[in-house]
């Protein structure tokens, strides 16, 4: 499953206009085109050091462009979003643009290495940032990263510890990284490097890239960690600043667009199951047991739904994506009274974003600056009791 979302019917797009296709495919070319260093300063390229037949760098980039051995990525090689032409709006997952469902494509950047590059690897100090919270596989990622990182030649490699605010709270010094440091970290949970939500401003952030002098940033977060990520590259082009600023997704909701599968999401899922399972177990154990889990996801619920699914276990489950009445003919309270009937339990699985209209809006945010939700399991669990 994609997590793009359908685009019907907007306002500006004249469907009478014969090109409209066109108009469109150039306006989410120019949506989704990449930035680059080229844009602001007048650098060249020059061949890779990244070899694709050994882990040692190549020297000066000596035979990355040669030979019969294909495996860089062209920059104008393009991953297609879609791949179901739906023939009606009504189809399953049909996500249309006109009323019609006229085939357009739609298409990212291929990622990959280049035959290019535009540092000196020797030169270049990188720096790697865990933001936000944790997430299963972070180790992974922040390992991977640093062994690419000498695939290319790059000796200078540094952690930033505990999200952002490892750029400026005094006790916080970066972290040597190798080969050899990293090797074994993906055995462990966590993050090698530490999280934390918040940090200082953006001005403060890249002052202190500078100080540093790091040419790269790898930045591992959400949403909220990727707005400051895009705060930063945006504060590093208007310095003229010679800094990559990359952003590695990392969500267990697994509601990053674009993105079929982020990484952390399949251990939830895995986890969550435990815990349905055990839920099932308590409810089918009581009389009239009603079992109720509550999962993560703010706004989506990937986990929710995968999770029950994969339990089989789950007699209703509830996600932000879908409105639910509660009281009613058709509502959920009702339900759950014709499953006790029915089959003596019930078990509910409830993503945290669900149902939020059924409850006190909070003006209250944390330190990444998501509202803080209330809690939808007690709200259910108390409404049960109560009906």
């Amino acid at each position: 499953m994609t997590n793009s979302r359908p685009v019907v019917n907007k306002p500006e797009i004249d469907f009478s206009d014969p090109d409209w296709k066109r108009h469109f495919q150039e306006d989410f070319d120019k949506q989704f085109s990449l930035p680059h260093l080229r844009d602001i300063l007048a650098i060249k390229p020059r061949p890779t050091t990244f070899s694709l037949k050994s882990r040692i760098p190549l020297d000066d980039g000596d035979g990355a462009a040669t030979g019969s051995w294909n495996g860089y990525v062209n920059d104008d090689d393009r991953a297609l979003l879609k791949v179901i032409k739906f023939a009606s709006p009504t189809s399953a997952g049909a996500e249309c643009i006109d009323p019609d469902c006229s085939w357009v494509e739609q298409w990212v950047h291929r990622a990959g290495p280049r035959k290019q590059i535009y540092f000196e690897p020797r030169e270049v100090k990188a720096g790697i940032v865990t933001c936000g919270g944790l997430c299963p596989g972070l180790n992974d990622v922040i390992r991977q990263i640093v062994l690419t990182l000498e695939k290319y030649g790059v000796k200078n490699i540094v952690g930033i510890p505990y999200g952002y605010r490892g750029f400026s709270d005094e006790g916080l010094s970066e972290v040597p990284l190798s080969r050899k440091v990293v090797q074994n970290i993906n055995l462990a949970g966590g993050s090698f490097l530490g999280v934390s939500r918040g940090g200082p401003s953006t001005s403060d952030i890249v002052d202190n890239i500078q100080a540093k002098r790091i040419d790269m940033l790898f930045v591992l977060g959400g949403d909220g960690t990727h707005a400051g990520a895009l705060a930063i590259h945006n504060e590093c082009r208007t310095r003229k600043l010679k800094v990559s600023v990359v952003c590695v997704p990392k969500t267990i909701d697994n509601d990053i667009l674009l993105m079929d599968k982020t990484f952390g999401f399949d251990t939830a899922v895995e986890e969550a199951q435990r815990v349905i399972n055990s839920a099932y177990v308590e409810a089918r154990s009581a009389y009239h047991g009603i079992g109720l889990v509550k999962l993560m996801g703010r706004s989506s619920g990937f986990i929710a739904m995968h999770a029950s699914l994969s339990s089989g276990q789950i007699d209703i489950c509830l996600i932000p994506e879908v409105p639910f009445n509660l009281e009613g003919p058709n509502g959920v309270l009702q339900h759950l009274e014709h499953l006790i009937k029915t089959k003596g339990n019930a078990v509910v699985c409830v993503a945290e974003g669900a149902g939020q209209d059924y409850l006190h809006k909070s003006n209250t945010t944390d330190a990444s600056g998501n509202v803080v939700l209330s809690d939808i399991g007690v709200h259910i669990q108390q409404q049960v009791h109560v009906h």
